[in-house]
């Protein structure tokens, strides 16, 4: 019977499950060939994310995500400075410091420094196909667009596929993504059939999204906040904020899907004005997590008061200062 390993990632992300299809061309070219992988998609919430999750199989690997105090953990991946909740998780991490953990917060993209990490300690190649995902994933994750427009723009491959699993995809939609990523390129997965009529329709609702959330947005003094809690399903307007309200320094939206509540947090990668918060620490103090300069925050779908009541914390910290 072949080998099992489990992948734990960040699910519904361009960086996560590029990282997840890296992790799984090195393990299958250096560490196992006929091994049988099982993607597994991972949300934030409140407390231990990986309570109740079972590491069964004969070896697993975690990327783009927070860390697992289980030395059956064996390989990590991560460079979200928030990635120890509690802090304390960093003294065990200290402590056990396995070979196969590597964290570096200073990384553009976990993807990035997966391939970085493997290539230093193994004298891996990355695959070219693969290659091109993890340049994608550093500008993309990391906002590195010369400006709003480019980081909307679904002419490439990358961002088509980015926007698609941005939409509301399910762990199975996200687990054969990760796999056909692994074996070959962006476009050859954008232009599977499988996918094409979703991505006809991404490009169709992106249009439709640039009238709704032009009317949705409410000033904070220079934060545009995004309310989309009534419209379950309705997905987070991500960069298309930035193209719509130019002048704003931070923007924060709120989605719900009937399981789950998401609070999304950023600072405007193209504004000249300067941050007055650190957003991935302002969003762990209230469950969530994140990077300097963009955060978010995952709710049971239950919790619609507290999360009404987390935008409006996070609002008077944002306007705090002004």
């Amino acid at each position: 019977m072949a080998r099992v390993l489990k992948i734990f990632f960040h699910d519904a992300c361009f960086d996560g499950t590029t990282s997840a299809a890296l992790f799984s061309a090195f393990y299958r070219d250096v560490i196992e060939r006929d091994v049988s992988i099982q993607p597994v998609g991972m949300i934030h919430r409140d407390g231990n994310p990986f309570e109740g999750v079972p590491l069964d199989a004969d070896d697993h690997a975690c990327v783009d995500f927070r860390f697992c105090a289980d030395t059956r953990m064996r390989w990590w991946f991560d460079h979200h400075p928030t990635a120890f909740q509690p802090a304390s998780l960093r003294g065990y991490f200290d402590r056990e410091h396995l070979a196969t953990w590597f964290f570096d917060p200073s990384a553009p993209s976990c993807a990035g420094l997966i391939a970085k990490s493997l290539t230093e300690k193994y004298g891996w190649q990355v695959p070219p196909h693969l290659a091109d995902a993890v340049k994608w994933a550093d500008t993309i994750d990391a906002a590195q667009f010369k400006s709003a427009a480019d980081a909307i723009a679904l002419d490439n491959p990358a961002q088509r596929l980015a926007a698609w699993l941005a939409h509301g995809r399910s762990p199975l939609d996200t687990a054969t993504y990760v796999d056909w990523l692994s074996r070959g390129s962006l476009a050859e997965v954008a232009a599977r059939p499988e996918l094409a009529a979703q991505l006809v329709s991404v490009e169709t609702e992106r249009a439709q999204e640039i009238d709704a959330v032009r009317k949705l947005g409410v000033w904070h003094d220079d934060v545009i906040v995004f309310d989309r809690f009534d419209d379950v399903g309705a997905r987070s307007p991500g960069f298309l904020g930035y193209v719509l309200y130019p002048q704003c320094l931070y923007a924060v939206s709120g989605t719900r899907t009937p399981t789950s509540i998401k609070i999304s947090v950023g600072v405007n990668p193209w504004t000249k004005e300067k941050r007055r918060h650190d957003i991935g620490e302002l969003c762990a103090r209230l469950g969530g997590g994140g990077h300097a300069v963009v955060g978010g925050i995952t709710l049971r779908g239950d919790e619609l008061p507290r999360a009404r009541e987390t935008v409006e914390i996070l609002v008077r910290e944002l306007t705090s200062g002004r």
